[in-house]
């Protein structure tokens, strides 16, 4: 799982098996080890949920998104979702979930279990 924080947006992007870990398990996962803590992030796929939802516990983010919204996102070729949820002060926090693809130019990152980028040459 990637993600990108900016401002008032969290942006995630999961490969191939951090959608087969949300379709087996209803749920995937990352941490990131800072100094002795860890920084925890959890997309759930909830059942009986009709809106997506985000709750900050401690170094934790946990959202979650209807279990039926998850399904047909991950069987699809469809590339994302995304959401706005409101925050307590008022504002609103925007959230974009997406497939990872494979990046076009040479990186040192590895992207071997990224989805094939549609905009690449066959």
């Amino acid at each position: 799982m990637k993600i990108r924080i900016r401002g008032n947006s969290i942006r995630y992007r999961l490969d191939k098996k951090d959608i087969e870990a949300l379709k087996a398990d209803g749920k995937v996962e990352e941490s990131t080890s800072i100094g002795d803590g860890n920084l925890h992030f959890c997309i759930k796929a909830k059942g009986g949920s009709n809106a997506p939802f985000i709750k900050l516990e401690g170094s934790a983010i946990h959202l979650s998104f209807p279990k039926e919204q998850v399904e047909q996102w991950t069987d699809s070729e469809q590339v994302g979702f995304s959401a706005e949820i409101p925050n307590a002060d008022g504002s609103v926090l925007s959230i974009l979930v997406e497939k990872d693809f494979k990046c076009l130019t040479e990186r040192s990152e590895d992207d071997s279990n990224a989805f094939d980028n549609p905009a690449s040459s066959c």
